[in-house]
This record gives C-alpha cells, structure tokens and sequence, in this order.
C-alpha cells in the first residue's frame, strides 16, 4: 500500500498544504466570507493561524492568542479590550488553562484588521491549534515570587519567538503529529505542573549552578492518560 494511503485525515490535508499558507489568504477569505471558502481551509487550516470555525455559531469565530508566561502589557490589555467590546454581548475574552486568552464571537471579516493590531502591541494568534507548539508556560508568579530560583520570563519569550518566527509564523513547527506543550518554570514547587507537558524544564543546582532537569512525556489529560511516543 503506498504510503500516502497510510495517512489519516489530518495528515493528508497537511500533505497537501501547509496550514500555515492560508496567513497569505485571509484578506481573501474575510471578502469571499466564511460560507464560500474551502470546508478543510475554514475548520482545520485556520487554526494554524489561532482562528477557530464553531459550527453552533455559524459566522462567529473564535481567536486564541499566544501570551508567553500569561502576561500582557497595559497597551496589550487595552487593545483587546477595545476588540472585545466592540462585538458587544456577543463578545469574549476567556482566560484557558494555558495561561492565555480566547475570543469568541469574533466575524472573519474583521480578522484581518484585527490581527494588524494585535501586532502592533506584540499580540499574536499564529500556530496556537492543530499540530503545533502550543502556548509556552511558567509559574503564574514569575519574577514576584520569593523562592523563586530563575526568573524564566524572557526565556519563555524567546523559546516562543523561536517557534513562531516573533509571531509571524515558522514553517519548521507547523507538521507535527499534534499538539505539543511546553512548560518553563522558575521555582522549586512545580507550579508549572511539569507532569502534564510534553517537554517541561523545571529548575535544579548542579555543581552549584542553577540550571534546568528536563522532564519529557506528559499526560493527554486530567484523566492521567500517557502521552504515546511515535
């Protein structure tokens, strides 16, 4: 049997287009509108770019952004605020698990302006679904945390603008056989929950130099289900 065959559904249509080629497209599919574009752009390759279908709210999307360390600046804060507000009722900002924020209620046609603003106070949305390195974590008390042995806030900024291109997107992260977590913590008590990520650096002394154990598996989920190696 030849071996494309052997593909499941999510890697054939990664096969046959990066979802990273549809940034090129948005300005078309925000004219054309969510109804006329190709099914597997709209529910699948959109995400490479955080933009998410829902079905049970046809026409409304929802936005998930990339906020290293769960921290944002006060321009940041306002600009997404000012984004929010102007879907009214309709609009949303949900803190996730990953220590960043979703928006619902989001029109495909406003995404593209929405996205020129976002960059110009550092925000971005790119590669935060489907098989790609997900929101990159660390201690919710980074830098303010007395025990703290690391301060690993600009490290975790700079592992993510590896990934992303500085938020531009990187073809070079975008194939993987799904979603990958990494977590970076700076203190001793594991508030990183390293057990939970694929790759987690959790700090340690050796030689009475601070640096970092790696812990390397993680769970699906809550569940404690084992994450399988290829």
């Amino acid at each position: 049997m030849p071996a494309a065959e052997k593909l499941n559904k999510f890697e054939k249509f990664k096969a046959e287009k990066d979802g990273l080629a549809v940034k090129a497209e948005l300005e078309h599919f925000a004219q054309i509108g969510w109804e006329a574009m190709d099914e597997t752009d709209r529910v699948h390759r959109l995400k490479w770019l955080g933009i998410f279908f829902r079905p049970v709210h046809p026409g409304r999307f929802m936005v998930r952004l990339r906020l290293p360390s769960g921290i944002m600046t006060s321009a940041q804060s306002r600009v997404l605020g000012e984004v929010i507000q102007r879907y009214g009722e309709d609009g949303c900002g949900d803190i996730t698990t990953r220590q960043n924020i979703q928006l619902r209620g989001v029109r495909l046609e406003d995404v593209p302006e929405m996205f020129r603003r976002f960059e110009t106070v550092g925000l971005t949305a790119v590669q935060s679904g489907m098989d790609n390195v997900r929101n990159i974590t660390a201690s919710p008390v980074s830098g303010i945390d007395g025990a703290e042995l690391i301060d690993t806030r600009e490290l975790v900024q700079q592992v993510q603008d590896l990934i992303t291109s500085n938020g531009q997107g990187n073809p070079k992260f975008t194939n993987l056989p799904r979603k990958f977590n990494i977590a970076i913590g700076g203190c001793p008590d594991n508030s990183i929950h390293a057990e939970i990520n694929d790759i987690a650096f959790v700090p340690a002394f050796r030689d009475e130099v601070i640096g970092f154990n790696v812990v390397v598996g993680g769970f699906f989920s809550a569940r404690g289900s084992p994450r399988r190696c290829p």
